[in-house]
Parts: structure tokens; C-alpha cells; sequence
């Protein structure tokens, strides 16, 4: 099976360990009913053996992806996309890492490879790779077409964890927090649950989404704004991306003092749904 998409929808490429766990869990929080309506394919590259078991996820789940599949190496499966679909034409490419693996060091040295694999193939793909080890990081600065501002980027599984437990203790309670706002989950509330649990559930179906403020909002101070967000449109503004005056660069602000927004300023609510933010 072959990817070949029949209209002009958008399509991002995942590759690395895909398994029937991997693939699962990925597809359920990528395609979400609290995430907004985006019109996205996924494509998989994976080898032949293991095409059973994400056709078997297929048909059961999503008819959303298609698998790229090739018995040969994996740059094999690079020039097999590039005569299919462009691989240089995907938004983005992910690359899974096996968190069960025996030997963390060979399993990023392989989805490393990978991304060389991708950089060599086409070297303006943003690329977001999983690694295991922290020190592994740094031989992706090696890769002369890698770029953080590109939009290249790297999630150390163990690195991510260690930060959640160093951060519980001083803020014990922390690590859950974050977990809720990271997983994407959806909450039925019933008359039979106590209401503390419907409180707790309603609590841990929250995410965070990205917005741009309304023009209404510009020159007033983040509290300000903030505050009227909270009041009158009942959602939670934590933070915005503030540029510099040059607009060459920007960065997260939460909860900034004595900062004004500006035109087109990003917001980062936490909601229920991205529709709950998009609606007000």
C-alpha cells in the first residue's frame, strides 16, 4: 500500500518505532474531538513486517493515514516517498523512539540516522525527533541543515521525566498538573459520580491552545487582559508569545508583568476544546 493522496490536504510523515501501541496512542491524541477540525493526513514509513498491525489500527479506527511501506532500508523508503509523494511537501516529520527499549543510547543512534535520512532527502523539513538520553541531543547539532528556528525540535523522554520529578518537589502536585494539560482527554459528567470527581475530571479534560488575541485586546497589560478573558469570556489566559522590536525573534511570556499586547499576539488558553477558545 502506497501513499497517494487524492486532493491537496495537508500530510505530515511519521516513522521511527511504529508498532500497534505507538501508532494507537499517537492517532488518538493527534485526532482528537477537542483538537480543531484540521484537514491533516498522516503517512507512516515502517517496514513490510510490520504493516499488519497498523492496517489492523486502520480499518478499526481512522481512515485519516495511509502506510509507506518498503522491505529495503530506510533511506530506501525516503526515495520510494519521493516517487509517490514528496516528502519535502509534508508539513512536518516525526520520529517515534521505543520508551521499552533495552539499549537507549543504539535506539536515538537509529532514529538519529533517521533524521540524516530526512535532512539529507530534503533539508527544509522540520523535524521533531523522541530521544531517550539527554546527552544524545547534541549530535543532532551536527546535522548542518538542523535548525530550532525552523521549527526542529527534540523531546528527551528521559530528560522530560526527570523534570517532572525535580519540579514535584517543589511544587508537589506539579507532575500531575502538567500530565493533565499534556494528554488529551474528553469527560462525561453523571449524577451518580460524586460532584468531587466530576470537579477533578472536568479539571483533567483541560489542554492547552494556541490563539491570536483580538484586536480588542491591543494596549492593554496581560492582567488586563487576563482578567477580562477570565471574567466575561470564562477562559484561562496563562501566557503570550511576546516578539522583539524587530520581530526577528520571540518568546513564551507567562504571566508577564507590565507587558501591553500588541497586534497578532499569540495567547495560550487553557480550555476544554480548541473550539471553546476559537468560539469567544
Amino acid at each position: 500500500m502506497c501513499y497517494c493522496p487524492c486532493h491537496s490536504a495537508r500530510h505530515i510523515v511519521v516513522c521511527g518505532h511504529i508498532t500497534y501501541e505507538s501508532v494507537s496512542h499517537f492517532l488518538k491524541d493527534f485526532l482528537h474531538e477537542d483538537r480543531e477540525d484540521v484537514d491533516v493526513e498522516v503517512v507512516f514509513l515502517h517496514r513490510y513486517h510490520k504493516l499488519y498491525c497498523v492496517l489492523e489500527f486502520a480499518k478499526i479506527q481512522t481512515e485519516k493515514f495511509y502506510s509507506l511501506f518498503s522491505t529495503a532500508n530506510f533511506y530506501c523508503k525516503i526515495k520510494i516517498a519521493k516517487n509517490l509523494h514528496p516528502v519535502h511537501e509534508a508539513d512536518a516529520c516525526l520520529v517515534l523512539a521505543n520508551k521499552y527499549c533495552q539499549d537507549p543510547d543504539a535506539e536515538d543512534a537509529a532514529n538519529i540516522m533517521r533524521v540524516i535520512s530526512i535532512k539529507n532527502y530534503s533539508d527544509d523539513i522540520r523535524v521533531i525527533i523522541q530521544l531517550m538520553q539527554y546527552h544524545n541531543k547534541a549530535y543532532l547539532l551536527n546535522i548542518p541543515s538542523w535548525d530550532w528556528k525552523r521549527g526542529d525540535d527534540v523531546i528527551c523522554l528521559a530528560e522530560l521525566k526527570l523534570g517532572f520529578i525535580a519540579q514535584s518537589c517543589l511544587a508537589p502536585g506539579f507532575s500531575t498538573m502538567m500530565a493533565n494539560l499534556f494528554a488529551m482527554r474528553s469527560y462525561k459528567t453523571g449524577s451518580e459520580t460524586p460532584k468531587w470527581q466530576n470537579f477533578y475530571q472536568q479539571g483533567s479534560g483541560l489542554e492547552m491552545y494556541t490563539e491570536t488575541l483580538s484586536p480588542a485586546f491591543v494596549k492593554l497589560t496581560f492582567d488586563e487582559t487576563s482578567a477580562l478573558c477570565f471574567a466575561k469570556l470564562k477562559l484561562l489566559l496563562l501566557a503570550i508569545e511576546v516578539k522583539n522590536e524587530d520581530n526577528t525573534d520571540s518568546k513564551i511570556a507567562i504571566n508577564p508583568k507590565a507587558v501591553k499586547i500588541q497586534h497578532n499576539t499569540q495567547g495560550f488558553f487553557i480550555a476544554q476544546s480548541a473550539d471553546e477558545v476559537k468560539s469567544h
